[in-house]
């Protein structure tokens, strides 16, 4: 099974090697087609490519309309009947691609797969947490949980799916991700999220696949967060609306949600498959005590 990575890029020399040393270093069984999509950077981002030529399958560099328009471009050239994307600034684990390789061959029926482990790193590469997820679900989902920044307002909205750590099969992107992730400037993924979400459910694996890295070039201006939680709202109020969908009401209780988990089925054996379980979670709504869960002040 070939896994497809696409790297858009554009001026981001000071993080692109470390970005492209993170593919490097995979280990495992797996095949990979890398991908980079740069979009005609006048930094040192053409030499740090031309360096790592033997790890690179293509790369071009052109203008293009933006990070969205590069990934649907990366996915076009690239092959594979698993995809994901991992943007020039950020990094992935040693072992993510053999992992997220073995979990699609062992279980067909899972369209995409994600982290329940969330992970940052700052500037200078250092891991800043590690952040767990209990589940994910598509009732979920469309109550606005994975809404991260306060989200809409809801009241049970919690953080975002980690999109680094997020991977899906052709057949699903050919289905509805090209329009879904260029629908929107700067929420693309969280519209490709939305659109995924009403086909099939995300499955989570406690696994940290990627790091989100932290630093002062790749923050959202506060106009600009502004604008992705506007358009993040916008694309979760239309898919309510298409899918005639009237969010849980709020509530003072924690709400239950069922979701579905890939564990070895033998831990015990090295050679055990994945296998998929279904297990419920649960979700704090807003209050003193997820807000000191969140900034990890509770035992």
């Amino acid at each position: 099974m070939q896994v497809a990575l696409v790297t858009p890029s554009f001026n981001r020399a000071s993080t692109l090697a470390a970005t492209l040393q993170s593919v490097a270093a995979q280990t495992g069984d797996f095949d990979l087609r890398y991908v980079v999509i740069d979009g005609g950077s006048t930094d040192d981002t053409l030499n740090i490519l031309k360096a790592h030529d033997t790890l690179i399958d293509e790369w071009v560099s052109e203008p293009d309309n933006g990070m969205y328009d590069a990934i649907t471009k990366g996915f076009a050239r690239s092959g594979g009947e698993v995809l994901g994307w991992l943007n020039s600034d950020d990094t992935l684990f040693p072992w993510a691609i053999d992992t997220v390789s073995r979990i699609f061959r062992d279980i067909p029926e899972i369209q995409w797969l994600t982290t329940l482990t969330q992970t940052a790193i700052d500037a200078a590469g250092d891991v800043m947490y590690f952040r767990k997820v209990p589940g994910y679900s598509q009732q979920a989902f469309f109550d606005g949980v994975y809404f991260g920044f306060g989200g809409d307002g809801g009241v049970y909205s919690t953080d975002f799916i980690q999109q680094e750590s997020t991977f899906f099969r052709r057949s699903l992107w050919e289905k509805v991700g090209a329009q879904a992730l260029t629908s929107r400037a700067l929420a693309g993924d969280f519209a490709l999220w939305t659109a995924f979400m009403a086909e099939a459910p995300l499955v989570a694996v406690d696994t940290p696949l990627g790091a989100f890295r932290v630093h002062s070039g790749s923050q959202l201006s506060r106009g600009k967060r502004e604008q992705y939680v506007g358009e993040c709202a916008s694309a979760l109020a239309e898919a309510r609306t298409r899918l005639k969908y009237t969010p849980r009401s709020a509530s003072t209780e924690a709400a239950q949600y069922n979701g579905f988990l890939v564990e070895k089925v033998l831990p015990e054996d090295s050679n055990s498959r994945w296998g998929l379980i279904e297990r419920p979670f649960y979700v704090l709504p807003k209050g003193d005590l997820k807000s000191a869960i969140q900034r990890r002040a509770i035992y």
